[in-house]
């Protein structure tokens, strides 16, 4: 006999309502999609998908983050990476290159949107972290890598909202700014 709906724990329903937001925000986009969409891809009404998420960034910025963690998780976990900062970095912002739009999206939306701008905030902290990880293993023991932290967040800002399709695979770009930062680090 199925589950009645109050039967079912508020997470698993909630996973749900993000899973279904995630296929239509992916194909359609944030402004393309609605919540009602959301509702009928997810078998509930569009006021249920308010009960569990106010608002229409509320359920973006669960969608991005489970993206984020997914990706995040999988690339900390994959034994050929090994731990190593630069090649994380590498296959996180290569695997995600396809939704580049969506993280502009986030990104015109963050002053409206404190759950995206959280979101968007530990992604970029995460990013900026294995980029400057990846300097410092670059440079000779005791130089300073704080002052590229601003230029990495600026230089991060850039590639993730860029409408400008990179002209260079990810690997390549992202040895570019770290020999860049490298010699900043270095000169200081």
């Amino acid at each position: 006999m199925p589950r009645n709906r109050q039967q079912i724990p508020k997470a698993e329903r909630e996973a749900v309502l993000v899973d279904s937001a995630w296929e239509l925000f992916a194909v359609k986009g944030y402004k393309g999609t609605s919540l009602t969409e959301v509702g009928k891809a997810a078998g509930v009404a569009a006021n249920a998908v308010r009960w569990y998420f106010p608002t229409k960034d509320d359920l973006f910025a669960a969608t991005l983050d489970r993206l984020f963690l997914r990706e995040r998780e999988r690339v900390e976990a994959d034994p050929v990476i090994g731990g190593d900062p630069r090649r994380q970095l590498v296959t996180f912002l290569a695997d995600l290159e396809s939704y580049r739009g969506l993280h502009r999206e986030a990104y015109d939306r963050m002053d409206e949107s404190p759950a995206l701008a959280d979101v968007y905030s530990r992604m970029r902290e995460w990013l900026e972290g294995r980029l400057l990880a990846a300097v410092a293993s670059r440079l000779s023991e005791g130089t300073d890598v704080e002052p590229v932290a601003d230029m990495a967040h600026v230089l991060f800002e850039g590639l993730l909202v860029s409408a400008r399709e990179l002209d260079r695979p990810t690997e390549e770009f992202i040895d570019l700014l770290m020999e860049a930062l490298v010699a900043v680090a270095a000169a200081r």
